[in-house]
């Protein structure tokens, strides 16, 4: 048997360079048609009487193009799936010789290679369950996701690569999420992870890190801007020997806030815009029920958002994720993109075990009905479910039953 891995790893390895080509194909048509999309809205605008019919053709040209890009990828995951059953069923069918099972003594169960079927474009993995009208599909959408060196962010990201996302652009100031990205990447066996480094902050990376993504993958239409710090302090402290009281840094209040809170908003925003300005290309107004979702957001919030001793900045910033999520849910929908907000209980992140084992024992387990720390998978899981859940709004709270005492 052990003869047959080679084959079934290098067949693997040709299926996954032509969905990668196939990908590419179907990239470069949408290319095409946004700019054509671009260029018929000014021929609306007036002009001479020949381009009548242009104008008159105008959206239908554009629906026939889009049905025929998406034909092409059905077509392709159907050629795709028949090639790997072919094949599974000749390397994984036992020939005539290895009929007569062997003694029991000395069976011993092999594992046959699984080669994944590429996602399809209507389901968050290739499936023959078509997707709901209104729902946000994972599968070929392109999404961000800051704060993703390690922890949570790291987690959604390999959990969205997993489900089928044609690229997860991996963001951090910390350039440990170049390693993380690869690690994805081997695991999942494609080139979906794509890292880079800068500071979630500043407007101008911002916009860079959406037009690059936009150039090289497509319209960004998921983002999870998970990224976060932490300058815990007692509000005000009292210096036990002089009797004077000092009170919480401004400029950690602002740091944190920063970070924590106007960041998150600005990326979710940033996403909006660009996905606006698409449908106005399009000559699309109002989203409708009948239409796919055009992306989702994701905020990450936090249980200190109920207020958290020690945690002034944080605890505010993270409540204050909770109207702006609320906020542009109302504004975004109108436009086809859903907003919403997970709020984990503490998981097992390096900002959680920073806080030493000895708190963590003392006021953070005893108080969970898990008597454990989430897991970051766990939480990704979670987020995934919000993104491809339409029906999910709002707030999630993933707390593990956490419930401090006053």
């Amino acid at each position: 048997m052990a003869s047959k891995e080679k084959p079934v790893n290098v067949f693997a390895e040709l299926i996954s360079a032509l969905r990668a080509a196939a990908d590419q194909n179907i990239a470069a048509q949408s290319q095409v048609l946004e700019s054509w999309s671009r260029y018929l809205p000014r021929v609306q605008q007036g002009g001479p009487a020949w381009l009548a019919p242009l104008r008159q053709l105008h959206q239908g040209w554009a629906d026939a193009v889009v049905t025929l890009a998406r034909s092409q990828q059905e077509m392709i995951d159907q050629q795709f799936d028949t090639a790997i059953k072919s094949f599974e069923s000749v390397w994984t069918k036992p020939k005539a010789a290895d009929a007569s099972p062997a003694p029991a003594a000395v069976a011993q169960p092999v594992a046959q290679p699984v080669v994944e079927p590429p996602p399809s474009v209507n389901g968050s993995k290739a499936s023959p369950t078509q997707s709901v009208e209104g729902d946000m599909n994972i599968a070929q959408r392109v999404a961000v996701v800051t704060g993703a060196a390690g922890g949570i962010g790291a987690a959604v990201a390999k959990d969205l690569a997993q489900r089928g996302a044609r690229a997860v652009v991996m963001v951090d100031l910390n350039d440990a999420v170049n390693e993380t990205a690869k690690a994805i990447n081997k695991e999942v066996g494609r080139d979906v992870a794509d890292a880079v480094v800068g500071d979630t902050s500043d407007p101008d990376f911002r916009a860079r890190v959406f037009d690059d993504a936009a150039s090289r993958h497509g319209m960004v239409r998921i983002c999870v801007p998970a990224a976060g710090i932490t300058r815990d302090a007692l509000s005000v402290r009292v210096d036990k020997e002089s009797g004077k009281a000092s009170v919480y840094p401004i400029e950690d209040f602002r740091k944190v806030t920063e970070v924590n809170l106007i960041a998150p908003i600005y990326w979710a925003m940033e996403m909006l815009a660009r996905i606006a300005e698409d449908r106005r290309r399009r000559g699309l107004k109002r989203w409708e029920p009948t239409e796919e979702m055009e992306g989702a957001v994701v905020f990450l919030g936090s249980v200190s958002s109920q207020g958290n001793k020690g945690q002034i900045s944080y605890a505010v910033a993270k409540a204050g994720l909770e109207g702006g999520a609320a906020t542009l849910m109302k504004e975004a929908i109108f436009h086809g993109v859903r907003c919403a907000i997970i709020h984990p209980g503490f998981t097992d992140t390096p900002m959680a075990r920073a806080l030493g084992d000895d708190f963590l024992n003392k006021y953070v387990l005893p108080f969970t009905q898990l008597r454990r720390l989430i897991r970051p998978e766990e939480i990704a899981d979670a987020v995934c479910f919000m993104v491809s859940n339409s029906a999910v709004s709002g707030e999630l709270w993933a707390d593990a039953g956490w419930h401090p005492p006053a």
